[in-house]
């Protein structure tokens, strides 16, 4: 209890990556944290600035709480190979930018994605190219003969989750986090039901005599 004590009165001054992490191991010192928080706030308004549209102050001061009490849980994993300060910064502008992400996609539904892109993904599909030249009239007939396979192995091969989670993550590019949350699921069950898809469409590609890893890198 006295080392604890000692340890929240000396928290005024920070010279070291050992004295941050020292005092901000649980129990974190309280000045230690609130002298970090002064820092994030400084550091993130001109980080996320360009990207907030209006209530910056404020969408700063929720982004530097989320990102203490991560930066608080994983302290123990902090390697020193840059300033202790560098690194929270990094952790809290990558909770930002998350957070930004998550609002820019809070009203897309992944259902309504699917249902919209019956037509409009396979058009997606089809204009697709193995190559980053434009193929002659021969092989482009080629490839959309082959990438209209894939479409229907895409439809024949995968679950419904499945085939919302290529369509959103691969087609739309919407971010893992957000996908997860509207699907109910967490990142590393997002990862494998993705992992899975591909497995069987690697199978199926290679049933078909199609070399999956170049059709696959596609997707």
């Amino acid at each position: 209890m006295l080392n604890w004590f000692k340890k929240r009165k000396n928290s005024g001054k920070f010279l070291s990556n050992d004295q941050w992490v020292e005092q901000l191991t649980p129990p974190p010192a309280e000045q230690a944290v609130a002298k970090l928080r002064i820092i994030l706030i400084r550091g993130l308004k001109p980080a996320l600035y360009k990207y907030v549209d209006r209530e910056l102050d404020q969408f700063v001061e929720d982004t530097v709480q989320d990102a203490l009490l991560k930066i608080l849980d994983k302290v123990h994993t902090f390697r020193g190979e840059s300033k202790f300060t560098t690194w929270a910064m990094k952790v809290a502008v990558r909770e930002g930018l998350s957070e930004l992400r998550r609002k820019k996609y809070n009203d897309i539904s992944l259902s309504d994605l699917v249902a919209n892109d019956d037509e409009s993904g396979r058009d997606e599909i089809n204009q697709m190219s193995f190559t980053d030249e434009r193929p002659g009239p021969d092989r482009e007939t080629h490839e959309r003969m082959i990438l209209q396979k894939v479409q229907k192995m895409i439809d024949e091969e995968l679950t419904d989750k499945q085939k919302t989670a290529i369509n959103a993550l691969m087609m739309h590019g919407i971010p893992i986090e957000v996908v997860a949350e509207q699907m109910g699921t967490n990142r590393n069950a997002l990862y494998k039901l993705v992992h899975d898809a591909r497995l069987k469409m690697k199978e199926r590609l290679m049933a078909e005599g199609i070399d999956p890893d170049e059709m696959l890198n596609q997707l």
